[in-house]
């Protein structure tokens, strides 16, 4: 009887082990570009669905850990069905608008008939870089500075890259600011040199022609560092402008007015002010909206 009832519990622990982990989804990386990703996801016969979504790298378990309780998220499995694209067939995706020189993950979450979650199945995959092995060196020009007091003040600011460039990290700062305790080379070149992931605007590829809030008869400094395709650094690059006095600006249309602005941290968090680098969306009687980077 014993013998009969501990072969019963082995079998019924064996069954229930093959059917959470017995539904898979295989995959082939078709082709990796600098600014896309293609992958065929093909699904096995035990698999009823799958979903998959795409992080970069390291950035997955962190978004859970921060909406998994608001979201009510139990596990990593019911973001990515949450998020993701859901298929239950063999299928082709591409995404695109990525980051050269950047390690991707494409989590895979797939489930039986009776809707048991098999092992989570995650792909690295880095794009194809750009630039080259010399001095990644980059060029700054100031452009127009435009607005108006009711609307807010602009200043358009243009970072030019050279061929050896692979990413580069611009911002504009007060004058008065950089020269403070708070701020001076070391600490603007840590800045300028960490990752940012949950910033869009962060890691620029190419010429970036940046509208940044600002001020009237003020001192500015526009700072600008690349890296190379091996990731090396090269120079720090710097413009120190003033901006015109307000008399005399491109004004915004007449009917062009501010409905509303919003102020968000480099983590989406949405705030009450600027501080720090913020990203400003400003949106417009007309519907239309336009989003500035700023530092506080």
């Amino acid at each position: 009887m014993m013998k009969h009832l501990l072969f019963t519990l082995v079998a019924l622990m064996a069954s229930l082990f093959i059917s959470a982990n017995a539904a898979s989804v295989d995959y082939t990386v078709d082709e990796v570009g600098t600014d896309f990703i293609t992958i065929t996801f093909t699904p096995d016969a035990d698999a009823a669905g799958y979903a998959f979504c795409l992080f970069e790298a390291g950035t997955a378990e962190q978004q859970f850990a921060m909406f998994g309780p608001w979201m009510g998220f139990q596990t990593m499995g019911d973001m990515i069905k949450a998020w993701g694209i859901t298929k239950t067939e063999t299928y082709q995706y591409t995404w695109t608008n990525q980051s050269p020189g950047k390690d991707y993950e494409i989590y895979v979450q797939c489930w039986d008939a009776d809707g048991v979650d098999a092992d989570m199945i995650i792909i690295p995959v880095t794009t194809a870089n750009i630039g080259g092995a010399g001095e990644a060196v980059m060029t700054i020009e100031i452009g127009e500075f435009g607005g108006d007091e009711e609307n807010g003040y602009y200043q358009w600011v243009t970072y030019i890259p050279n061929e050896e460039v692979a990413v580069h990290h611009d911002i504009i700062i007060l004058k008065s600011a950089y020269e403070s305790e708070d701020w001076g080379m070391e600490n603007l070149l840590n800045y300028l040199k960490q990752d940012n992931p949950f910033d869009p605007y962060w890691d620029q590829f190419g010429i970036d022609e940046a509208q940044w809030n600002a001020e009237p008869n003020t001192w500015y400094i526009a700072f600008s560092i690349a890296k190379n395709a091996n990731g090396e650094w090269g120079p720090l690059a710097a413009v120190e402008f003033k901006t015109p006095g307000a008399t005399g600006i491109n004004e915004m249309a007449a009917d062009k007015q501010v409905a509303g602005v919003r102020y968000f941290n480099l983590a989406g968090q949405e705030m009450t002010e600027a501080s720090g680098l913020t990203i400003v969306v400003t949106t417009y009687t007309d519907g239309t909206t336009s989003t500035a980077k700023v530092m506080k």
